[in-house]
């Protein structure tokens, strides 16, 4: 028998609870959580939620990007940086000392590397060529 994924588990309840309100919410919730408990999938229920809220931000047109830079930036950049990505962004802002300058930026399974650390390391290994 084939395991079901977090994320397939998140997109099922998504399409068994939308719309529904009540006790209909109620019981469809129930039953999700029998049916984890049968696939013994409870012990990942806080992946399977967190599946489920990126699913819905993913229906919703919403870019979820993660800001890294080597101290704080200005809210007047975070917005130019949203901006580029899009109408609906939710950034979360990082600091990290080592990237020494610059940022990061990480967008689902994308990585805009903008460092200075990073830019310094190809720079040597040009070099080194």
């Amino acid at each position: 028998m084939k395991k079901n994924s977090n994320k397939q588990y998140a997109q099922a309840l998504y399409e068994v609870a939308a719309g529904l309100t009540g006790k209909n919410l109620e019981q469809a919730l129930k039953n999700f959580v029998l049916l984890l408990a049968r696939d013994r999938k409870l012990n990942q229920v806080n992946n399977i939620i967190k599946e489920f809220i990126d699913y819905v931000d993913k229906l919703a047109g919403l870019v979820k990007i993660e800001i890294t830079a080597a101290e704080k930036i200005s809210g007047e950049l975070i917005e130019k940086i949203k901006k580029y990505f899009g109408a609906k962004v939710a950034a979360e802002t990082k600091i990290d000392p080592s990237i020494l300058g610059g940022v990061k930026i990480f967008t689902g399974d994308k990585i805009f590397d903008a460092s200075l650390s990073t830019q310094l390391l190809k720079l040597k290994n040009k070099l080194c060529q």
